[in-house]
């Protein structure tokens, strides 16, 4: 991945006056707060470690636009729109840490250099680790997937599976079956199931309780699921439940208050509990994750960063209570 239109020696070691905004993570959310803050003509750093959680995926479902456009295209896309605006560099580091000063943030980047910034917002995704099975890691992403919201539609009418055990397997099982009418759960053990057996059979999805062997594909694709016991079933595809966390320990580190799913919490435009600091993203996105949402998160937090640095200029001035961007700005007249 390349660093894009600017070095990092411009911007970022520019000590006076601070940047209005630091951006940690250069995927969509980031990007696209990047470029509304751009387009606003603030100062921002985009901080991107080339790591993106989407990195194994063969292309982004259900974006607008696009038809399952690869992951690193769709950032490469984003960094050249992004050459357009002067006020806006990428660099490709990472923060080592984060502390508040007087009047906004010190941030200390990987090289051991510091930048001062009035505003910081987290893009830096979160992490998706999926479960532990013998076989996964040369499928993952591309016939293993997450989110049948991203990747229903290109399996659809196939034969599927669900991993997972309890309530929550259950729904996601029920949730794949409206993209194919042969689906199967996989509990890799006895069921913890109440109700759902019922809810399962009448949507006519499988249940498989034997302890699960191993995943058996070729070239990206699965062919079969192998059990200790009992038949294979030959599947095309196999819907997972991940374990998500942050990246990072930024939002320990900042004090700001997660989810009970450890997504990072904000009121509806990306403010979080403590003051100057935003998030947006999958960082920030307790359910209904996908790029597009990322996408508007980020334009969102963006119009926020600028509407409040305005409301802290005027404030002396006049008071003013900047909660949202107004649809139209009016220029006081002279008395």
């Amino acid at each position: 991945m390349t660093a894009g239109p600017h070095t990092c020696t411009t911007l970022a070691r520019t000590r006076l006056p601070a940047l209005d905004a630091v951006v940690v993570g250069g995927g969509p959310a980031g990007l696209s707060a990047a470029l509304v803050l751009g387009r606003a003509r603030r100062r921002v750093l985009v901080l991107d470690t080339g790591r993106p959680a989407n990195a194994v995926s063969v292309g982004v479902g259900g974006l607008l636009g696009h038809d399952r456009v690869l992951p690193s295209d769709l950032r490469s896309a984003g960094r050249e729109q992004l050459s357009e605006h002067p006020t806006v560099e990428v660099c490709e580091d990472e923060v080592l840490d984060a502390r508040r000063t007087g009047d906004g943030f010190a941030i200390t980047l990987g090289d051991g250099s510091k930048v001062r910034t009035r505003a910081l917002v987290l893009a830096h995704g979160l992490r998706y680790d999926p479960p532990t099975l013998p076989g996964i890691e040369p499928l993952w992403g591309r016939s293993i997937f997450h989110c049948p919201f991203c990747d229903g539609w290109e399996v659809r009418d196939r034969p599927l599976a669900v991993h997972g055990n309890g309530p929550a397997a259950a729904e996601s099982a029920l949730f794949v079956s409206g993209w194919s009418s042969d689906v199967v759960l996989c509990t890799d053990g006895p069921a913890s199931l109440n109700g759902e057996r019922e809810l399962l059979e009448a949507a006519g999805v499988r249940l498989r309780e034997e302890p699960l062997h191993r995943l058996v594909g070729r070239e990206g694709r699965l062919e079969r699921i192998e059990f200790e016991h009992g038949p294979a079933e030959e599947r095309d595809a196999l819907f997972v439940r991940t374990r998500r966390e942050q990246p990072n320990g930024l939002a320990a580190a900042l004090g700001l208050r997660l989810s009970e799913s450890g997504t990072i919490v904000t009121d509806i435009d990306g403010r979080t509990s403590v003051p100057g600091v935003y998030a947006a993203g999958d960082a920030a996105t307790e359910h209904s994750r996908s790029v597009a949402n990322a996408i508007g998160t980020g334009s969102r937090v963006a119009y926020a960063v600028v509407g409040d640095g305005f409301e802290m200029k005027t404030s002396a001035a006049r008071p003013m209570n900047l909660t949202h961007i107004p649809d139209t700005f009016s220029v006081p007249q002279p008395s």
